[in-house]
């Protein structure tokens, strides 16, 4: 891309007459920039670095002496709305499927993107990170944002993906637990899948969109309302072979279906919550607040329980810290 497209994308201003006119490729990372590349300073701090690394052309939003003038210097007024027309740029001369989806779909076309025919793209929410792939992004690709803003701003033809696929017809719902159920749709059975009837819909939705070309046991990497199952010590223990478990989610915008889920269709059971912040879903004298995973062993150790709903935390998290502690009490 020549240095002049470039200025008139971002309306910016050349601050030195450089002996290099183009550039290949954009970053943000000062780590990860090329000889050619086009560096996007976010900190002044990482402008030697990339420099060092062979960048043809800084461009920043604040002021800083010119390090070296072979290179282009570009000032523009505002670095992220900067970033946002360059991609704009870049996927305007594409002809591209856009739609915008909410956070449960993202998860589910994560782990199955790949079984797609077209080539998916997943918007990340931060879009500075958008460079690292925006050169693989082409004719004809399929991609998918769970932020309209961001999304209406770099690809303003997009469309709700909840709208354009087929009806979800389900029949013979079977609900085996909280997280695992049988059902009927489109004349197909299935039977037993590790996926609360919550997220049907968006289950569906994906299936369907994917022509049913999905593996269901990559249904695992799936973490809403995932359990992990402990026994009366607090360890691990096998799927399903234990009456009590715990339940992380750290999305917010997650907790209040995800609260009313378990009271519903758990309310036969003691479920405890507790939230690294208290939450206006639940009454306070129903939630137990923890600063960090620390806490949570010693207070599940003092309490009765079938179910714990911990907010705040991820799975991943979650499993991380168990297996330490577990490991921590074999080594004494």
């Amino acid at each position: 891309m020549q240095i002049s497209s470039i200025l008139d994308i971002v309306d910016g201003s050349l601050l030195n007459s450089p002996s290099i006119s183009f550039i290949y490729s954009i970053k943000t990372n000062p780590k990860k920039v090329k000889e050619g590349d086009l560096f996007i300073v976010k900190d002044l701090n990482d402008i030697e670095m990339a420099i060092k690394n062979g960048a043809f052309a800084i461009i920043l939003d604040n002021n800083s002496p010119i390090l070296d003038n072979e290179i282009a210097w570009i000032k523009v007024k505002n670095i992220d709305d900067s970033i946002i027309k360059l991609i704009r740029y870049k996927l305007s001369i594409l002809n591209l499927e856009a739609y915008f989806c909410d956070k449960v779909t993202y998860q589910l076309l994560k782990i199955y993107s790949s079984n797609f025919p077209k080539s998916i793209k997943l918007i990340p929410n931060k879009l500075e990170n958008l460079f690292k792939n925006i050169d693989e992004i082409e004719e004809n690709d399929v991609i998918f944002s769970f932020n309209t803003e961001i999304l209406n701003k770099i690809y303003p033809e997009n469309k709700d993906f909840s709208k354009i696929t087929t009806k979800l017809e389900i029949e013979n719902l079977i609900e085996h637990s909280l997280f695992e159920t049988s059902f009927s749709h489109n004349n197909i059975y299935f039977s037993k899948l590790k996926i609360p009837s919550l997220y049907l819909a968006q289950f569906l939705r994906v299936y369907n969109f994917l022509g049913g070309n999905i593996d269901f046991g990559k249904l695992k990497l799936f973490n809403n309302l995932k359990p992990l199952f402990i026994d009366r010590n607090l360890n691990f223990i096998e799927f399903g072979k234990s009456d009590r478990f715990i339940i992380c989610q750290d999305i917010k915008n997650l907790y209040a279906n995800e609260i009313l889920y378990m009271k519903i269709k758990y309310k036969y059971a003691k479920t405890i919550f507790i939230t690294s912040e208290y939450t206006e879903y639940l009454k306070k004298d129903e939630q137990i607040n923890i600063r960090n995973l620390d806490e949570l062993k010693p207070i599940l150790r003092k309490l009765k329980f079938n179910a714990i709903y911990l907010m705040g935390f991820n799975y991943n998290q979650v499993q991380t810290y168990i297996l330490k502690s577990e490991k921590r009490l074999t080594l004494f």
